[in-house]
């Protein structure tokens, strides 16, 4: 599958806001707070999470995003994002 239809497909299951691990008050006050800072990625709401909230998410079975991982960014702080296999190439070095 390449890029663009990982990307369509990551739109579509955004779309569908299946979120058991929040409430609806949480996730529409993310969403007034997105309307201010639109997020950098489709992956939205998943990827403004914690690794210690998926943890524990993961651990109730209520995490509907396991594969977000995250990684420090330039303040500190974490930020989620959703791995792509992009650069096939990097896979036969």
């Amino acid at each position: 599958m390449g890029l663009m239809e990982r990307k369509r497909e990551e739109a579509t299951r955004v779309m569908k806001l299946d979120y058991k691990c929040a409430t609806f008050k949480q996730y529409r006050e993310w969403r007034e707070s997105a309307r201010n800072i639109p997020p950098s990625f489709s992956a939205w709401f998943c990827t403004d999470c914690t690794p210690a909230y998926q943890k524990e998410m993961l651990a109730q079975g209520k995490c509907v995003r396991p594969e977000i991982k995250f990684k420090l960014d330039e303040d500190g702080g974490h930020a989620g994002y959703v791995p792509f296999l992009t650069n096939a190439r990097s896979l036969s070095t």
